[in-house]
């Protein structure tokens, strides 16, 4: 029989080197033995004693020396007993000195220049050590077998009755899906559907859910990355990978191509001129000729997700590549009810529970964030032993989300814990007071993470644009604790349980003055930031709000000094409560007042 083809034989190798469980120990392995049959004669030999230059002296003036080997570092001798080796100067070998060794009987000879295995093992095998650690990573990165990576998913269960809240993202992927259903329809008007869409969103708001309905509903091969996944140690391979990645799909077509996290190997270029630089950039390059170059990619439509579309290379948005832009942004409150019932289709409930009310609770919330909820309130409902979700359930999840878990096992103080009832209750009282604010749901003074109260506001509604007085009401709340405490115990009583609540003002007047031109003496611009500096008139106009609200938070709360003192009882006495009975408190206190 004739020898295998070369393609054959190659094929076996890379199979064999594609065993990286093996490959890898047995290459070092193989290595050491190497390197130890090289070394072994050096530094397992007999050592040779030292002996100074004037004990050699005196041993050849006494005709003890028999052979003399001259080396470069010194002088191998030979005496009646033993070896020996004498180190001496550089350049003190002369022709006389050697004729006065030869003089006293000895033998003179020169150790010749020649191969040393022992040296040459020491400076090669570390290099090939390295040189095989690196082949090795090279194999483990990228002879990936194609059934692994990329993973190639041909029948996708999802539709876009699975995915809830974002209707008109779906709209928009209708035509996508026409397209890979009959592309004659289109093709035959000259139209040609985006060979790329960006889904563009919050983290949890389900882009990755909305490509895989696309396919689901389109019936076409799905092929799922990640921006990770091109990266590499070794030069070249990261380009190839996207090379191979699109030539997979060419031959699946129609087929998508969804890239998750797409910012890690499309963020704009220009960043240095180091291996990693050129080699990030390299890739990109290969992602953009593939996408819109000299290759073919009829049939295949690339899905990118990202949450930073800011950092992106503006070559990958423009027309003939990521054409499309579908904003998958966080629900609304309609939005939410229906992801909830998706979500609750597997969940048993009790009867007469609200989603609605549900949805009302939770503004901000992802998809991700709502399922989450689910869970974690058939979690609960699984604790005690019952078979349905209640109300109760779904609320404790909900406060489990935002405020974190309860800690009834943490101890503290009496004097503690009536300076938290007076915190908390500053900032319900003030919240209650002011029209512009969202209204109380519920107070407590039981630590929840790694706050000790807490006091939680839900919107009437989704708000969109935010109006100067809604936002200086949430300053005045925000400050309304430590206003509290310093009107009741005295401003040498204050403690740091203020910081979040300074945080968060700090945090919305700056927005107000360098982005919402919402400060008469900055006025309408743009401020830029020098790192995490600003410009000095800046930081007095951001600290001239926040005293001002502060001062408007304590006259809020010095002129209704008994409804905080109330409110401040109630707290003490039930640890937790409603906002009904928050507001019957303080409306209670300000009629006394007022009779």
């Amino acid at each position: 029989m004739g020898a295998p083809p070369v393609t054959n034989v190659l094929e076996k190798a890379r199979q064999i080197l594609s065993k990286k469980s093996l490959a890898v120990p047995a290459a070092i392995l193989a290595l050491v033995i190497a390197a130890a049959i090289f070394l072994a004669p050096r530094y397992l030999a007999q050592p040779v004693a030292e002996i100074t230059y004037s004990e050699f002296t005196r041993e050849l003036g006494q005709k003890k020396v028999q052979k003399v080997l001259i080396e470069s570092g010194g002088l191998s001798v030979s005496l009646a007993d033993r070896n020996v080796f004498v180190r001496i100067p550089n350049g003190l070998v002369s022709a006389d000195y050697i004729e006065r060794i030869t003089a006293s009987g000895a033998e003179v000879d020169f150790k010749k220049p020649g191969f040393d295995p022992a040296h040459m093992a020491s400076i090669v095998v570390p290099i090939v050590l390295v040189l095989a650690v690196l082949a090795m990573l090279a194999i483990q990165t990228d002879f990936k077998p194609t059934s692994r990576w990329p993973k190639v998913v041909r029948s996708i269960p999802n539709r876009f009755d699975d995915v809830a809240g974002q209707e008109e993202a779906k709209a928009e992927l209708q035509e996508v899906i026409s397209f890979l259903k009959d592309s004659d329809a289109f093709t035959r008007v000259g139209a040609r559907i985006p060979r790329g869409l960006l889904m563009v969103g919050p983290p949890g708001t389900g882009k990755t859910l909305i490509a895989k309905a696309l396919a689901g509903e389109a019936g076409v091969s799905f092929m799922v990355v990640s921006g990770s996944d091109f990266s590499a140690p070794l030069i070249g391979i990261a380009k190839g990978r996207v090379s191979k990645l699109f030539e997979q799909a060419r031959k699946k077509a129609p087929c998508l191509i969804f890239i998750d996290e797409i910012d890690a190997i499309g963020r704009k270029r220009g960043g240095g001129g180091s291996a990693a630089d050129r080699e990030f950039e390299a890739t990109l390059n290969q992602l953009l000729v593939e996408m819109d170059g000299f290759n073919t990619t009829a049939g295949v439509i690339v899905i990118g997700a990202t949450n930073r579309v800011d950092v992106l290379d503006p070559a990958l948005l423009r027309p003939g590549r990521f054409d499309r832009q579908v904003h998958i942004g966080l629900p609304d409150i309609s939005g939410r009810e229906a992801i909830l019932n998706v979500h609750a289709r597997n969940v048993k409930l009790a009867h007469g529970v609200s989603l609605a009310s549900i949805a009302k609770g939770t503004p901000g919330f992802s998809g991700a964030d709502l399922g989450n909820l689910l869970n974690e309130a058939a979690i609960f409902a699984a604790r005690e032993g019952v078979t349905e979700v209640t109300r109760e359930h779904l609320e404790a999840a909900r406060n489990k989300i935002i405020m974190g878990l309860e800690r009834r096992s943490l101890v503290i103080t009496d004097e503690e814990r009536r300076l938290v009832a007076v915190h908390e209750a500053g900032h319900a009282l003030c919240a209650t007071l002011l029209p512009a604010s969202d209204q109380v749901h519920s107070a407590t003074i039981i630590p929840h993470g790694q706050a000790l109260g807490l006091v939680m506001r839900l919107p009437e509604h989704d708000r969109f644009c935010i109006p100067v007085e809604k936002l200086e009401a949430d300053l005045i709340v925000a400050m309304g604790g430590r206003a509290a405490e310093e009107v009741v115990f005295g401003p040498k009583k204050v403690t740091t349980g203020a910081a979040s609540d300074i945080a968060h003002a700090t945090n919305i007047v700056t927005k107000m003055v360098t982005e919402w031109g919402m400060s008469p003496a900055i006025g309408m611009v743009r401020v830029a930031r020098s790192g995490d500096n600003l410009p000095r008139e800046v930081e007095q106009e951001i600290r001239r709000i926040i005293d001002e609200m502060y001062e408007a938070a304590k006259v809020c709360i010095e002129d209704n000094r008994d409804a905080l003192d109330a409110l401040t009882e109630a707290l003490l006495e039930h640890e937790t409560i409603e906002g009904d009975e928050v507001r019957r408190i303080v409306h209670m206190q300000q009629a006394r007042l007022a009779a």
